[in-house]
């Protein structure tokens, strides 16, 4: 069994941590807690974003992976 990344997986999954950190730090950037906010939530609510950034990723044209794909391409074709 192979488990070896394609370089447009890695760029993908790369495109999809960025997304991710971006939505944490708006979640930061509230301006007040909320009523119901706990451990538990933030929890929750870290996953779910994580879940969100993997489709904004594959969904949305942010062209990260693409960047990536055509710089690290070359360095593939070379070798």
């Amino acid at each position: 069994l192979d488990k070896s990344l394609s370089l447009e997986e890695v760029a993908q999954e790369f495109e999809s941590l960025f997304v991710f950190q971006m939505l944490k730090s708006a979640r930061k950037a509230k301006l007040a807690e909320g009523v119901f906010d706990s451990d538990a939530a933030e929890t929750y609510q870290n996953l779910l974003d994580q879940e969100y950034s993997k489709t904004l990723a594959k969904n949305q044209n942010f062209g990260i992976a693409e960047a990536l794909i055509r710089q690290f391409g070359k360095k593939e074709k070379i070798e």
